[in-house]
């Protein structure tokens, strides 16, 4: 019998120990903590395929097994009994197109010019794609080729981004690409972008005897942003038809949706300043946009999405106007049918829509703060029903048909597990038990989720954290916390992280104390809670910082000459802030890529939540490390890359200026030919000074040799 599949068929047997005193635990070698020799825990199983009848699962192996929905036994599966669909996909090589079915290629391009983006309609008839920032389509029938725009140039981009579209807007697993076929087939739906007032920024970087330079259209904040209108055009060709939206072009779009019908294209408008929202339903062939939905807020909207019903009758819209992201149904002209939920937690994701049964599932923070949960309830907001259970997160891969589920579920004691269950929450058959026979007899670092109430009282602020092992009564001992910080960007989740072997155990073992940690911005506590930082970055995120660093000293032997802060992007705004703002407090740092100050950031990203600089100076100023330099005092490592492209390197270049003239000690590493995150030997060398500053400052010893990359 396969030894994964015997493992799965035993989970419920427990192992008894003989004796009345505990067996003494072994201890990770320094080879096994570094080659992954010893595992305590299997790799989960993943839903491969649904059938009539069974789930299909695969593991680590690749071996596949089948569960029987009703019954739940197990089964091996052969993967060649799967219905295999037919693989039909267009792709780049060589910069041109190339259409692929199953083994086959074909070149449909071939050009000098690098194309981009190649999408398949529909109905497998047409391929799009852009050119030197225009918009083309070839007809797969005769290879027929179309040029849907004419336009094109370095400044005017038609179904291709602008970065700060990529980044704020479509982001980064668009690869820019900003045109979307009708479900019909009968219409492409494009961004034309004008970033002709859009300030041109320069990176410059060191190699070669001439070096290195790079210009990019990057507005920052309070600068000119891309104007961007949306086309409507046929595959074949013909007069672009322009959507009319409110504001001309002073405006901004989020992702635009078709109606399932294909007979009209929802755009999603906001203004301005981002604390307006409204779905415009356009016309195909004028271009007349009509509201479908509207919504303001008095501090700022992102982008959201809508689900239609299968019926056409409406669809279901998430919103935070409550304070919390709830679902809302409305007809399809976008009037207001019910609240589907209410209450104070956070819905996460539609998972499915039973219009039969006129029942959603959902998932959910209701039970516990940074968990996930499973949910149902009536399309009518009746009869809430939780359909998981403990305190876990669950990962939930439904069935085709919504009647039944698998959930992977794990807590920060409990390492994952896997279980099939019916839509109505009852329990057919654990599948499987990661937890192998390694796990109860190595020693393992101590690992808890936590919250802590805020200052104020109003808020529960959650706390991942790591304790060393072995600790001493009433020895103190260094903490490292890892930060991110931006809004509704939760770090922290009740769930299983494998803390054996590696680094962090070995940091474990060395006597750290490893946290994560967010603020009551994070997301966990919902739009009540991100509004705190309107206008205002950095002061509340250090204020509940600050105080589940007091709670740490009070009850986790923290010692309070070495906490550390380390983060990257906004992590490492918040690192270098808390260096300066917070210096009473947070004592080491290790901040990359950081943003020093908000006018150096995009306008999009920073006038969301800021405004614009002209309208909330002081905030700015608050908010800039800059104005706070010279409270530094404790020990901080600054990292940034030379062609970071997202946070420029000024940022750092100007905290290091303010640094000096101050007659500040710090620490720099520059990293020359590298973006917004480090690849290659770069990374590991910043893996390794990371490590020195850390066993330098908070251990007081050398890295261990076999630590260091």
């Amino acid at each position: 019998m396969n030894k994964l599949l015997k493992n799965t068929l035993l989970l419920s047997v427990g192992v008894l120990i003989c004796g009345s005193l505990p067996a003494q635990k072994k201890q990770l070698s320094d080879t096994e903590m570094w080659d992954n020799s010893v595992q305590i825990t299997d790799p989960a199983m993943q839903v491969t395929a649904w059938t009539k009848d069974k789930v299909v699962l695969t593991s680590s192996s690749t071996a596949m097994f089948a569960a029987d929905l009703r019954t739940g036994k197990i089964s091996p599966y052969k993967s060649n009994t799967l219905n295999k669909e037919v693989d039909f996909t267009v792709n780049i090589k060589d910069d041109n197109v190339y259409l692929k079915r199953n083994n086959n290629e074909e070149q449909l391009t071939n050009t000098p010019e690098k194309e981009k983006n190649p999408v398949l309609s529909p109905d497998n008839k047409y391929a799009a794609f852009t050119r030197n920032n225009d918009l083309y389509t070839i007809r797969l029938a005769d290879k027929k080729e179309t040029r849907l725009t004419t336009d094109g140039s370095d400044v005017i981009l038609n179904g291709y981004a602008s970065w700060v579209y990529m980044e704020e807007v479509l982001g980064r697993e668009s690869h820019y690409r900003a045109f979307w076929w009708s479900p019909d087939s009968k219409y492409l739906a494009f961004f034309r972008t004008d970033d002709s007032q859009v300030p041109v920024f320069t990176i410059t970087d060191s190699p070669g005897q001439g070096g290195y330079v790079e210009t990019l259209r990057y507005p920052k904040a309070g600068e000119n942003i891309p104007q961007v209108k949306t086309g409507i055009v046929k595959p074949d060709g013909g007069a672009v038809v322009w959507a009319a939206v409110p504001d001309g072009d002073n405006h901004y779009f989020g992702y635009p949706c078709w109606r399932p019908d294909g007979n009209a294209l929802w755009l999603q408008w906001f203004n301005y300043g981002q604390d307006t929202l409204k779905f415009l339903e356009t016309d195909l062939n004028t271009g007349v946009s009509h509201e479908i939905y509207s919504e303001t807020q008095s501090t700022w909207i992102e982008p959201r999405g809508v689900r239609f019903l299968k019926s056409g009758k409406g669809f279901l819209m998430a919103s935070d106007k409550s304070g919390w992201n709830q679902l809302y149904l409305h007809d399809m002209n976008g009037n207001l049918h019910n609240r589907v939920t209410s209450g104070s937690f956070t819905v996460n994701d539609i998972i499915y829509v039973d219009e039969i049964e006129n029942v959603v599932y959902f998932t959910c923070n209701k039970d516990q703060l940074a968990a996930v949960d499973f949910y149902r309830v009536g399309l009518d907001g009746e009869n809430l029903q939780r359909l998981s259970f403990g305190n876990y997160t669950h990962q939930i891969n439904m069935s085709p048909d919504g009647k039944y589920f698998v959930t992977t579920y794990s807590n920060a004691q409990t390492p994952p597990r896997v279980a099939l269950y019916a839509n109505n929450g009852k329990f057919i058959r654990e599948l499987q038990n990661t937890k192998n026979k390694n796990f109860d007899h190595y020693e393992k670092p101590e690992t808890e989720y936590i919250t802590v109430r805020s200052d104020d009282g109003l808020f529960e602020l959650p706390l991942r954290i790591i304790m060393p092992l072995q600790m001493e009564a009433g020895k103190k001992y260094p903490v490292t916390i890892s930060v991110y910080g931006g809004p509704n960007t939760r770090s922290v989740y009740e769930g299983w992280e494998n803390t054996f072997g590696g680094e962090t155990h070995r940091l474990a073992q060395d006597g750290l104390i490893q946290a994560v940690i967010d603020h009551r911005g994070s997301g966990h506590n919902g739009k009540v809670g991100q509004n705190y930082m309107h206008r205002n970055f950095g002061y509340w995120e250090i204020k509940d910082y600050a105080q589940i660093v007091r709670w740490l000293v009070e009850n986790k032997q923290a010692d309070p000459e070495k906490i550390m802060l380390t983060g990257f992007s906004y992590g490492g705004y918040i690192t270098c802030y808390a260096l300066a703002y917070g210096a009473e407090v947070f004592t080491h740092g290790i901040a990359g890529g950081s943003v020093t100050d908000w006018t150096l950031y995009d306008a999009i990203y920073t006038e969301r939540f800021m405004d614009t600089p002209a309208e909330n100076p002081e905030g700015y100023k608050s908010a800039s490390v800059l104005t706070h330099a010279g409270n530094l005092k404790g020990k901080l490592l600054l990292t940034h890359g030379l062609r970071d492209e997202n946070v420029h390197a000024q940022n750092t270049f100007q905290l290091v200026s303010a640094f000096e003239d101050l007659h500040k000690d710090f620490e720099l590493m520059i990293y020359p030919e590298s973006r917004h995150g480090y690849r290659g030997e770069k990374r590991k060398h910043s893996y390794n000074s990371d490590l020195r500053f850390i066993y330098e400052n908070l251990l007081e010893k050398p890295v261990p040799k076999e630590m260091i990359k």
